[in-house]
């Protein structure tokens, strides 16, 4: 996307997202959520570990051999360079957790898993969980694997394939999810196809949150209709993210919120 055009967008998110801490929110259910969620900064105890493990990846200069189905151009890319270009930062990454650990999910899907650091994050919160990930490029899975054993993250299930053409077939494998976080193909029809494909395996109270959802105008094409599926009860923009409720609990449709 153009700088100039993100630029313009995130601005304009700062200034309609009016919920910073749940203030204004008549959901008792979403203020909750909002409050103690969203703005929570309690520093738990595994945050530590997943970051050096990050620190160690961003300072990593060995090239490896780049899969990249969603562009459809492979490359060679040290292993820093993607680390700056895909990981969540740590905030970010550890709203996840703080997500998973809310609401005491334990199945949980994650759609590019990349070098494993949101992985670490999704699947950290107990020890009960079972978090399957799925990433296309195989040197890229090779780095998230080890990264995984450094912590003894045994309940971490990876699948090196095509994510378009495999995450039906895995889902009827692993059943329904709690959490499914999406960060794949950045692409309109690719999304799409996502979503419609985890509807079929989720519950009411499961959630769905979906990465860059401003990245491209065909990911906030695809935001916009998932916004107004017949299923979503509610969502939430954070701008990096978007959070999708089915559970009629969450209602008010749509917020914007701001997170300081």
């Amino acid at each position: 996307m153009n700088s100039l055009k993100f630029a313009f967008r995130y601005l304009n998110h700062c200034v309609c997202a009016r919920n910073t801490k749940g203030y204004g929110v008549h959901s008792p259910s979403m203020f909750h959520f909002i409050r103690y969620v969203l703005t929570e900064k309690y520093p738990y105890y595994v945050f530590r570990d997943i970051e050096k493990i990050r620190m160690q990846l961003l300072s990593n200069k060995d090239v490896i051999s780049v899969t990249d189905f969603g562009t459809g151009k492979d490359r060679n890319e040290q292993v820093n360079q993607i680390a700056r270009k895909s990981l969540k930062n740590a905030k970010q990454a550890q709203l996840l957790f703080r997500i998973v650990q809310y609401f005491g999910f334990v199945n949980i899907l994650e759609l590019g898993t990349s070098l494993g650091v949101t992985t670490m994050y999704l699947a950290s919160s107990n020890s009960k969980i079972n978090c399957t990930t799925l990433e296309g490029c195989p040197e890229i899975s090779k780095i998230a694997k080890k990264n995984f054993q450094k912590l003894g993250l045994t309940q971490i299930r990876l699948f090196n394939c095509n994510i378009d053409e495999k995450l039906d077939l895995i889902l009827n494998d692993i059943g329904r999810q709690d959490l499914i976080f999406i960060d794949a193909n950045h692409s309109y029809e690719p999304l799409i196809n996502y979503f419609e494909t985890c509807l079929r395996y989720i519950g009411d109270n499961s959630i769905i949150v979906i990465d860059d959802i401003y990245w491209s105008d065909g990911m906030l094409k695809a935001w916009k209709y998932i916004k107004n599926h017949p299923k979503v009860s509610c969502t939430i923009d954070l701008f990096y993210v978007g959070i999708v409720f089915f559970n009629p609990v969450f209602t008010g449709k749509n917020y914007k919120v701001r997170i300081t």
